[in-house]
């Protein structure tokens, strides 16, 4: 009797995060991954150029930092089902509507504040966030599953966003995505509901008391350094990896290959993520996949044949991919639970900002050296400082 409930019990305990799971493929795919597929229509049948189109685009990140810091309070004060049932429908809906907008600024705030409102409720900083809270003795487990879910998010959501496109227009290929990211909510809310939170955790009365005691903490300020750093790596690496590419010497349709394969790839730094805990911890892999990162940058510069290109592909993919999952691994580590959301929204805001600063650093630098090698070495030691900030956040805790 007691071998066969184990496995049942392991079984529903997993269900939560697979609904989420789908729900992290769902939001990026609806405007996150999409929305390079679709710029080139979306201008035409707008008639306007990239840059206001780059707006929509900017303006969802900037809100998905910001509005982080609340989303992260709410599931504190209220747990998920606000979050779930109400705010990520919200702005999946207004990111559907964007699909009929017949002027740009109609465009720019629909999908910016709907595709902003929808990260801030469904993607990592939440979700995860939302498991260490529901059983923190199996949020590791839990966080690597999430993890391997979202890595099919971008080969998923590009090419159905291309088969939409291609059959139906951009217009529907922006409606249906945000359509089934609201569904997809609706059922989050309904499946985390019926799982028991089973420990009352003790939070700070208010929001700035809960910031205020969390930024006294030595390895809470080094664990935002470290994400604020590798953040700024990563945002330069992937949204100037295929240029980089084809500067190297690939052309463009090997450099799409290999970025594309990149993303697929993240997957090898998440199915082993669990043994490679055991065997080396949490602390040693950061690190790594951090340094992974270091390195990335450099090879890109060099990925003008089959044989680098590889190489980068393979790097970077382990590197960035496991970022994702031991980011919140170690936060559950060194953020207090009872204001885990709080906490983590504050993170996610400051990454998100190191995110967004970065590709403007790197395109200036670019344009003012006239190639992308120091715009790459300037990532490459951002990944560096995020790696000393792994070993100062494990000295200060404990």
């Amino acid at each position: 009797m007691t071998i066969e409930s184990t496995p049942t019990r392991r079984l529903q305990a997993d269900w939560p995060v697979d609904v989420l799971g789908v729900l992290t493929i769902a939001v990026y795919g609806s405007w996150y991954y999409g929305f390079g597929v679709l710029i080139d229509d979306i201008g035409a049948g707008l008639n306007v150029g990239s840059a206001p189109l780059g707006l929509a685009f900017g303006l969802a990140q900037i809100l998905l930092g910001a509005l982080s810091l609340i989303t992260g309070r709410i599931l504190d004060r209220f747990g998920p089902q606000l979050l779930l049932g109400v705010i990520g429908p919200v702005g999946a809906i207004l990111v559907g509507f964007s699909g009929r907008a017949v002027e740009v600024w109609q465009f720019v705030m629909l999908f910016g504040v709907g595709g902003g409102i929808s990260a801030a409720a469904g993607f990592y900083g939440m979700t995860q966030a939302m498991l260490v809270r529901m059983d923190p003795t199996a949020a590791t487990q839990r966080i690597i599953r999430l993890t391997i879910w979202g890595a099919f998010a971008s080969p998923i959501a590009i090419p159905a966003t291309e088969l939409l496109r291609g059959s139906f227009g951009w217009r529907v290929a922006i409606e249906v995505p945000a359509g089934i990211a609201c569904c997809v909510f609706l059922v989050a809310a309904r499946v985390i509901r019926k799982v028991p939170r089973r420990i009352e955790f003790e939070r700070s009365d208010t929001w700035l008391q809960a910031v205020t005691s969390a930024a006294r903490s030595a390895a809470v300020r080094w664990h935002t350094v470290g994400v604020f750093c590798a953040y700024m790596a990563m945002s330069t690496l992937l949204v100037f990896q295929l240029s980089m590419m084809r500067w190297a010497g690939l052309s463009a349709a090997a450099a799409a290959g290999f970025g594309g394969a990149r993303g697929l790839l993240q997957l090898l730094g998440r199915l082993p993520l669990q043994r490679a805990l055991r065997c080396y911890g949490q602390w040693v892999l950061l690190g790594g996949a951090r340094l992974f990162v270091a390195i990335a940058c450099v090879l890109v510069l060099v990925s003008g044949n089959a044989v680098t290109a590889t190489m980068y592909v393979v790097v970077a993919g382990v590197g960035i991919g496991a970022i994702s999952a031991l980011d919140g691994i170690v936060a559950r580590t060194v953020i207090p639970t009872g204001d885990f959301g709080a906490i983590s929204g504050v993170v996610t805001f400051l990454g998100a900002i190191g995110g967004g600063v970065a590709p403007v650093l790197a395109g200036r630098l670019t344009d003012v050296t006239g190639t992308p090698t120091m715009a790459a070495t300037v990532a490459s030691a951002s990944a560096l400082a995020a790696v000393v900030a792994v070993g100062q956040t494990k000295r200060h805790a404990g």
